[in-house]
């Protein structure tokens, strides 16, 4: 049975060293999508406004 445990503890240590970069990860990953949608909010606006300007005319 303490055989067993060991290689958990192994396999542990290496995993708290990956933990934050994995977190990083998680991070950007959840907030790309926003960016994402602000770049392209971005670009549609003018092209938005023009479309109301030429409806208005």
């Amino acid at each position: 049975g303490q055989v067993a445990v060991q290689p958990g503890q192994v396999a542990v240590s290496p995993y708290a060293q990956v933990a934050p970069m994995q977190d990083i990860g998680t991070l950007l990953t959840s907030i790309m999508p926003l960016i994402m949608m602000i770049m392209v909010f971005m670009m549609l606006k003018p092209m938005l406004a023009g479309m109301a300007e030429a409806a208005k005319s």
